[in-house]
C-alpha cells in the first residue's frame, strides 16, 4: 500500500518511466553478452593447433548472426579484428541507449519534484486555518523540500536500479546456466539468504529513517523559529539559551544517524565479504568442473565476468532497501499534507455584488477543541459606508469575529449575511477578494516598499500608490529612505519599525479598493498625534467603503460612526460614542480611564501651536 501510494506520486511521467525501463532492460541484455566475446576469442584460440585441446563443450551463447560474421573471416587475426569491430558497435548502442535512458531519468526527476512541489505548495496554501494555526513552519518546510527530493529520487533512480537489479540478476543467471547449470544452482542458493538478510536490515532501517526525518525536523523547527526571530532572542539576551536548544536537537539528531550508520556499516560489510566469497567460489568449483572435463578454460573466464552480474546487484540490495526505506518514510510525512482535507470543501458557490452591508443574526461560535463557547447569540447590523468600532476586553474574541467574516472560521448556528446573501453560499477566494485585512502584526515582503503597497492592486499607478502612502501618514517616513519608496525593507520588513510597518501595511489596503476594510488592531505601534492623522485621512476617504475597527484606543473609536461592545460573549451595547460614553457598561469604564488621557494629549497639542504661533 505504501509502496502504491510512493508510485503514485508519478503521475503524469509513467510513459517516460516506462520508456527508461525498457532502455534498461535493452542495456542489462546486451552487457550479459559483453564476456561471450572473451568466451569466443580464447575458445578460437584453444583450438587453434598446438595451443589447447580443439573439442568444444558448448557453443558461445551470442546471436547467429554474429557468429556467422566472425567465422567469415580468412584468417584468426582477422576473426578476433571482426570480434572486436562487433563488440564496438555493441558499446556504442549501449552507451548511446543509456544515454538517452539517464537523460529520460533526469528528465523525471526534475519535472516530478517541481510539480510535487508546486501540487504540495498549492495544497497548503488551501488548507484551513486552524491547521496553520498548529503547524510547525520549519516542519512544512522540509516536507516541500527534502522529504519531496527523497521521494523523486526514489521514482528516478531507487526504482530503476531495483528493475536494474533484477534485470541484471536474470540475464546473468540465464547466461551462467547456459555455460554451467550445476554453477549456476549452487550460486543462487547463496541470495535467499541474502534476501532474508535484507528484509530483516529493511525492517529495521524503516522505523530508524522516519524517526531521522522527525528528528531533522524538530532541527529545522529550531532553526527556522530562530532565524525569523532573531531580534527578540537578542532583545532578551537568549542566545545561549537558544544555542543550547539547538544543540540539543542536533545531538539527537546526530546519534539517530550515528545510530542508523552503523546497521547500514554492518550490513554493507556483510554483503562485501559475500560477494568476495562467491568469486573464489567460482574459481574453486570451475577447477573442479575443469578436471572433470565439464568446462574449459573459455567457459571459465566467461564465468568470471557473468559472476559479478549475480554478486554486485546482491551487493547493491542494500543500498536499494536503504533508499526505499528513506523513500516510504519521506511520501508517508508528504501524504500526511496531502492527504488532509482543504478548507474549500466547505465553500459556497455565490458571487454576489459587494458593496459592506452586514447583518448578524443570532450568531454562535465556538472552537473544535474546547466546549467552552466564545460567542453566545450575536445580533447587530451595519450598513454600507458605516465606521464600525469593535471594542472589547483582551480575549473577548474580536479578532476571531473578523476571521469569522472572512470565514477563516465557520460559526455554528445562527446566519451572517452580507448584502442579504448568507456567508457560507458566498464563494471563499471571492469573498476575501472583496475585503481589505490589516493585521495587529502585518507581514512585508522582502521587496521595496513600493512592491509591499503596490501588492494589493497590481493595476495602480504611482499617483494613486502614493496618495495611499500618504494617508497612512508614510510619506514623511518615506522621505527620509535613500532610496524613497525603492528602498528594501528586508525579510518580514526588518529594518522597518513596527509603526512603519502598520503603515505600509495600511497603505497597501488603501490602495486595494475593497468595498469592506478590516483593521485588526492596525494602530496600536504607532504614537496618538500618528493615530489620529490616520483616522483624519480615512474620513476624508470615499465613504462607499465599510470600515470595520477592532481596537483598545478609546480616541480611535470615538471617531467611529458606530460602536459594538463585546462582553463574556456576547454584545453588551451599540451606540455612538455620546450615547455608550453616558451609558453604564464596559466602554463608559473604559473611556473614563482613557479619555482623562485624551484630554491631556490634546491640551498639549493646543499648547504646541500657541507656542508656535
Amino acid at each position: 500500500m505504501r509502496l502504491k501510494q510512493l508510485i503514485k506520486l508519478g503521475k503524469g511521467l509513467y510513459h517516460y518511466i516506462l520508456l527508461a525501463i525498457i532502455l534498461l532492460i535493452f542495456s542489462r541484455i546486451t552487457y550479459s553478452m559483453i564476456p561471450l566475446f572473451t568466451q569466443y576469442v580464447l575458445k578460437r584460440l584453444l583450438e587453434q593447433p598446438g595451443i589447447g585441446d580443439t573439442e568444444v563443450y558448448n557453443q558461445v551463447n551470442l546471436p547467429e548472426i554474429f557468429i556467422r560474421f566472425f567465422e567469415s573471416a580468412d584468417s584468426f587475426l582477422n576473426e578476433v579484428l571482426y570480434v572486436a569491430i562487433i563488440l564496438m558497435a555493441l558499446q556504442v548502442v549501449r552507451f548511446l541507449f543509456r544515454f538517452i535512458e539517464l537523460s529520460i531519468r533526469g528528465f523525471v526527476r526534475h519535472t516530478m519534484g517541481q510539480n510535487l512541489r508546486l501540487k504540495m505548495y498549492e495544497h497548503i496554501q488551501k488548507l484551513p486555518y486552524k491547521f496553520h494555526n498548529n503547524s510547525d513552519s520549519g516542519d512544512l518546510i522540509q516536507r516541500s523540500t527534502s522529504d519531496i527530493e527523497t521521494s523523486v529520487n526514489f521514482l528516478s533512480r531507487t526504482l530503476m536500479d531495483m528493475i536494474f537489479l533484477q534485470s541484471t540478476l536474470v540475464f546473468g543467471a540465464y547466461q551462467l546456466y547456459v555455460l554451467n547449470g550445476t554453477l549456476t544452482i549452487i550460486l543462487l542458493t547463496i541470495i535467499p539468504f541474502v534476501g532474508i538478510a535484507s528484509v530483516l536490515y529493511f525492517r529495521k532501517n524503516d522505523k530508524m529513517y522516519h524517526d531521522v526525518e522527525e528528528a531533522e525536523s524538530k532541527m529545522m523547527t529550531v532553526i527556522q523559529e530562530n532565524l525569523s526571530s532573531a531580534r527578540i532572542v537578542r532583545a532578551f539576551g537568549n542566545e545561549a539559551y537558544e544555542i543550547e536548544k539547538l544543540r540539543i536537537k542536533n545531538d539527537h539528531h546526530r546519534d539517530m544517524r550515528l545510530r542508523t550508520g552503523k546497521i547500514v556499516s554492518k550490513f554493507w560489510g556483510t554483503m562485501d565479504f559475500i560477494g568476495i566469497s562467491q568469486y573464489v567460489l567460482v574459481i574453486g568449483l570451475g577447477i573442479y568442473f575443469m578436471n572433470q572435463n565439464q568446462m574449459d578454460a573459455a567457459q571459465i573466464a566467461a564465468a568470471l565476468g557473468l559472476v559479478g552480474m549475480l554478486i554486485w546487484p546482491i551487493r547493491g540490495l542494500g543500498h536499494i532497501l536503504n533508499d526505499y526505506a528513506k523513500a516510504l518514510a519521506a511520501s508517508k510525512r508528504i501524504y500526511e499534507i496531502l492527504n488532509l482535507e482543504t478548507e474549500y470543501v466547505k465553500n459556497g458557490t455565490m458571487t454576489p455584488e459587494i458593496k459592506g452591508h452586514l447583518v448578524f443574526e443570532h450568531v454562535s461560535f465556538k472552537f473544535d477543541d474546547t466546549e467552552n463557547i466564545l460567542f453566545k447569540d450575536l445580533s447587530f447590523e451595519i450598513l454600507p459606508g458605516e465606521t464600525v468600532a469593535f471594542i472589547g476586553r483582551t480575549g473577548s474574541g474580536k479578532s476571531t469575529l473578523m476571521n469569522m467574516l472572512m470565514r477563516m472560521y465557520e460559526y455554528q448556528s445562527g446566519h451572517i449575511y452580507l448584502d442579504s446573501v448568507e456567508l457560507r453560499d458566498i464563494e471563499k477566494t471571492y469573498l476575501r477578494s472583496h475585503l481589505g485585512v490589516v493585521l495587529q502584526e502585518p507581514f512585508l515582503f522582502s521587496k521595496t516598499v513600493y512592491d509591499n503597497i503596490a501588492i494589493a492592486n497590481r493595476k495602480a499607478d504611482r499617483s494613486k500608490i502614493m496618495m495611499a502612502a500618504q494617508a497612512a501618514s508614510l510619506e514623511k517616513d518615506i522621505k527620509t529612505f535613500q532610496q524613497g519608496y525603492d528602498t528594501l525593507v528586508g525579510e518580514k520588513g526588518t529594518t522597518l519599525s513596527g509603526g512603519q510597518k502598520q503603515r505600509v501595511a495600511i497603505a497597501r489596503v488603501l490602495v486595494s479598493e475593497k468595498p469592506v476594510l478590516i483593521f485588526d488592531d492596525a494602530l496600536s505601534a504607532v504614537d496618538t498625534q500618528t493615530d489620529l492623522l490616520i483616522r483624519e485621512a480615512l474620513s476624508k476617504m470615499n465613504k462607499k467603503q465599510t470600515t470595520l475597527i477592532i481596537t483598545h484606543r478609546m480616541t480611535t473609536a470615538k471617531e467611529a460612526d458606530k460602536i459594538i461592545v463585546i462582553d463574556q460573549g456576547v454584545v453588551q451595547a451599540v451606540g455612538n460614542h455620546e450615547t455608550l460614553s453616558k451609558q453604564a457598561g464596559l466602554y463608559q469604564e473604559l473611556w473614563k480611564i482613557q479619555g482623562k488621557l485624551e484630554e491631556d494629549f490634546l491640551k498639549t497639542l493646543e499648547g504646541g501651536d500657541e507656542d508656535a504661533r
